[in-house]
């Protein structure tokens, strides 16, 4: 007796089981011993399966019975079958019939292995989902076959069947199967998924767009983020040459040969930056690559869908180098007949001095006409942070023209895949993070619908926020000023070596790099005298490299404070930041162990007291355990000679530029503070005066950052000295608190309940709150320093707004793209439905039936969208924050989503 594991929990006696399953051989049997139910096969049992006739009997069949592993998920099953040799099959060969039987053969020439597509399609979704690797499918399948013994099954025919089946899915889907031409004709990019948002000319543009209004241009620019990503690593083999990718250069990674011989003829640059302490750049040309074919790969994708561009993926050999991301970026730029452009890069303020020189040294099909272009560079919003004041406010994505709310990130979207690409033969791993990169662009189309919607919503609601605070800051400065900071601005973004109206005017006071630069050309003394350290990188570098850790870890906890309505990915942007800063810890103990070589005795230390049932410090309390923060008797034998002298100068130069920002910022705060008592008399109602609050604890905001970065230089100043500057003074609550701040909230009640029983008498109004000037704010002219700091603040709320209302514009120019784009992509497919008329008759079908089925799909994923779209403001709303934490709507009134005068509702 025997009973299928497939059918149902019936039995049936041999041979009726054999005509039960003629057509059905991948099922799995269990067979009456006389005492228990014990596991065979129909191989076992005699069934022999007919090719040709989805196992039905064929009049002719060949006379030769062959055995073939089949891999049918989850069993590993083995398989006598006859191929067919009656007139049905007279052309087609034993390769075809397998196919069309749904089995993917491992040879092409008598095959002993073949999977199903149902099972190779399993192990794609899996592996580009959950980073599965062929070793523990194959062994998941053979345990669920046998648990107690191997199959024998070897793993190297289901990788190379799985690769060519994931590369073909590829192709089929681009429409290369299409091409009269085949497959080998595909160009370089062909194969690629690209991003429906992004502006494509004679896809998703409109007619005319080149002669658009100049204030909308902004709305057909592309912006693309380039950096590496060094998680990528791949280690020496010797199997290269037997190991090409099935498609150089045919989707994401740049075409090998010319890469590899513009490479060839790389020179080493010199090293300009002085920028980022910790800059890739600074260690391009010394990365350790021992052992390593690969030390990473830089990409280049959409900055506002992360999407990555077609040829924008290539290996670097010996860190970031400049010859690798310029080939990398102009590639991923190929056929690119835009006007605009944007180009987000975290080195960006270096890198971008010598583009041009570089480009001419780049193939000839990859050079831009640049003077044509109108082009701009811009630091990503969470990599800003860690440049110099001057570099930061002339880069920053705030400031700049036509890029809306873009945070210029997106290019670390393979790391999941860095642990099993590692020793990967070069092709392999280029197909397997193809296949990532390809799903992963899928997916962020496919989401575009709900990611769009949230991205307007949300941008409605702040604008309408950023439009009312900028008025209310206007309505504190004469139009006379207006115009000439207007101007300023305007002036700035023509020509940026002019003054820009972002920023404070410089002091005389030395900037944190200017005590950095001294602080190098000090080293270079040592050097000359030959007292040069044993590594290349400075006790200086070191140490404002702890700087800028603690700076970040004041940032997430700024972060973690300030919750916003909604914000999108705000958690997995706060994370982001955690990992960034866990990676750059760990670079900086590295260094710490240089410079501080007693400084891992007392982490381990720290360690060992911890409550061992307490959970681990999260990155932002990490402690860093710079110079200051040992005592003063372990300092001398845990630093080395001159480091914490080092860090008493870089502490004071700290000190002395937070003073300079607290002092700015509390003027403007006392300017508008002043502006609030003299117009309170017209400000009624409940709306208004929350608008004011908010406005008014935003400032307070960037007052409470100077203050704690102050804070943490002074503690630190005093621990390394004993004393300090006598211009330097400890803060306290009062020095910080103005006269009629949010401390003194209740003055007005205090003056009333003072007045009982008094006769009633006029309220008195000042122009400006009356308060007895602290150390910290009698320093510097009050007139012109407070004025200043009022220009700033407007420009800076006025930047806000215009972006705000520039990712409007351009949340809905990207909703029309998407569906300009699946219009053409539905055309694209049904003018291929007869691209193959001298097929035979079943490929002819197999053409046209695929290509209308893309069509069709194209049309329903824009009728999908364009409903989710086409619904009222309000309604959108209300599905947005359906789906949001219930923190988000706390203390929110809704009304504020809904401005009439903004023509959204």
């Amino acid at each position: 007796l025997f009973k299928c594991r497939m059918c149902g929990e019936f039995m049936q006696c041999e041979a009726c089981c054999l005509e039960w399953h003629e057509r059905m051989p991948l099922h799995v049997l269990d067979e009456w011993t006389g005492e228990f139910w014990e596991a065979t096969s129909l191989d076992a049992v005699g069934l022999v399966y007919q090719l040709g006739h989805g196992g039905a009997r064929c009049v002719f069949p060949d006379p030769r019975i062959r055995q073939m592993t089949v891999l049918g998920y989850p069993y590993v099953h083995r398989v006598q079958y006859r191929y067919c040799g009656c007139h049905k099959s007279d052309t087609t060969p034993p390769l075809q019939q397998l196919l069309r039987n749904k089995c993917y053969p491992a040879t092409t020439i008598d095959p002993a292995t073949c999977t199903t597509f149902a099972t190779l399609e399993t192990f794609r979704l899996e592996n580009v989902v959950g980073n599965m690797n062929v070793s523990d499918f194959v062994t998941s399948m053979e345990r669920q076959t046998n648990a107690t013994g191997s199959t024998g099954m070897n793993r190297v025919p289901f990788m190379r069947m799985s690769r060519q089946w994931a590369f073909l899915v590829r192709m089929k889907r681009a429409g290369r199967g299409h091409d009269k031409a085949g497959v080998a004709a595909t160009g370089l990019g062909q194969g690629a998924v690209t991003c429906w948002a992004c502006p494509q000319d004679g896809r998703n543009l409109p007619q005319g767009w080149r002669d658009v209004d100049p204030k909308f241009r902004f709305l057909y620019m592309l912006i693309v983020a380039l950096d590496a990503n060094f998680k990528l690593k791949n280690r020496m083999r010797g199997n290269a040459k037997s190991d090409p990718p099935l498609g150089p250069g045919w989707e994401y990674f740049v075409e090998p040969k010319e890469y590899k011989k513009h490479l060839r003829n790389y020179v080493p640059e010199k090293d300009i930056s002085s920028c980022i302490a910790f800059a890739a750049l600074l260690q391009k040309d010394t990365r350790s690559t021992t052992g390593l074919r690969v030390s990473g790969v830089g990409g280049c994708v959409c900055a506002r869908h992360e999407c990555m561009r077609p040829n924008g993926i290539g290996d670097l050999q010996k860190g970031e180098r400049y010859a690798n991301m310029d080939f990398i970026l102009f590639s991923a730029l190929l056929g690119f007949s835009l006007m605009w452009l944007t180009i987000s890069y975290d080195i960006a303020c270096q890198w971008q001095k010598n583009l041009l020189s570089q480009m001419t040294k780049l193939p000839v099909p990859l050079k831009l006409k640049m003077g044509d272009i109108k082009w701009q560079c811009v630091l990503p919003v969470w990599h800003t942070g860690s440049h110099e004041e001057e570099c930061r406010n002339a880069h920053s994505l705030s400031v700049k023209p036509g890029v809306g709310k873009s945070d210029g990130e997106g290019v670390e979207v393979l790391n999941p895949a860095a642990y099993h690409t590692k020793d990967m033969g070069i092709g392999n791993r280029e197909d397997h993070l193809n296949d990532k990169v390809d799903n992963h662009n899928f997916l962020k189309n496919i989401g575009l619908g709900y990611y769009l919607q949230e991205r307007l919503v949300i941008a409605l609601a702040e604008r309408a926020r950023q439009i009312t605070a900028f008025t209310e800051v206007s309505s504190t400065v004469e139009k006379v000023l207006r115009d000439e900071w207007q101007a300023d601005i305007t002036a700035w973004l023509k020509d940026p070596s002019k003054m820009n109206p972002y920023v404070l005017d410089k002091t005389d006071t030395p900037t944190e790099a200017e005590v950095r630069a001294q602080l190098k050309r000090d080293k270079e003394t040592e050097v000359a005298a030959g007292r040069a350290p044993l590594h290349g990188t400075s006790a200086t570098a070191f140490l404002t490299a702890g700087m800028q850790l603690e700076d970040a870890q004041r940032r997430i906890l700024a972060e973690l404070r300030g919750l916003a309505l909604i914000a999108p990915d705000r958690e997995s942007r706060i994370q982001e930041r955690r990992l960034a800063l866990l990676k750059k810890l760990s670079k900086f103990r590295t260094l710490q162990a240089v410079f501080m070589p007693g400084a891992a005795a007392l982490i381990a230390s720290e360690e060992t007291a911890r409550d061992p049932d307490a959970a681990p410090p999260t990155p932002k309390k990490i402690k860093l355990w710079m110079p200051h923060e040992v005592d003063e008797q372990s300092r001398a034998t845990c630093c080395a000679r001159g480091v914490p002298d080092i860090e008493a100068k870089l502490r004071s130069s700290q000190c002395l530029n937070a003073l300079i920002h607290l002092r700015s910022r509390l003027h403007s705060k006392r300017f508008f503070l002043g502006f609030r008592y003299s117009s309170s008399s017209h400000m009624t109602g409940q709306n208004q005066a929350t608008k004011a609050n908010t406005l008014q604890a935003q400032i307070t905001d960037r007052v409470t950052d100077s203050a704690a970065k102050y804070g943490k230089g002074y503690s630190a100043l005093l621990r390394l000295q004993g004393s300090v500057d006598p211009q330097f003074r400890p803060l306290t609550d009062s020095d910080l608190q103005l006269d009629g701040d949010d401390g003194e909230s209740d003055r007005a009640a205090r003056k009333q309940l003072a007045m009982i029983g008094v006769g009633r008498t006029k309220a008195r109004r000042l122009c400006m709150p009356v308060s007895v000037p602290t150390w910290l704010q009698k320093r510097g002219n009050m007139t012109s320093d407070a004025m200043t700091a009022v220009r700033v603040e407007w420009c800076r709320a006025r930047a806000r707004k215009v972006r705000w209302e520039e990712e409007v514009w351009l949340v809905r120019e990207e909703m029309r793209r998407v569906l300009r784009y699946l219009h053409w992509q539905g055309e694209f497919w049904r003018a291929r439905t007869e691209s193959r008329p001298d097929g035979e008759a079943g490929v002819r079908a197999g053409v046209r039936a695929y290509a209308l089925k893309q069509s069709t799909l194209c049309a329903r994923l824009a009728a999908f969208f364009q409903g989710e779209w086409s619904t009222s403001t309000e309604e959108m709303t209300w599905r947005v924050v359906a789906g949001a934490p219930p923190d988000y709507l706390e203390g929110t009134d809704l009304d504020d989503f809904f401005d009439p005068a903004q023509g959204d509702t």
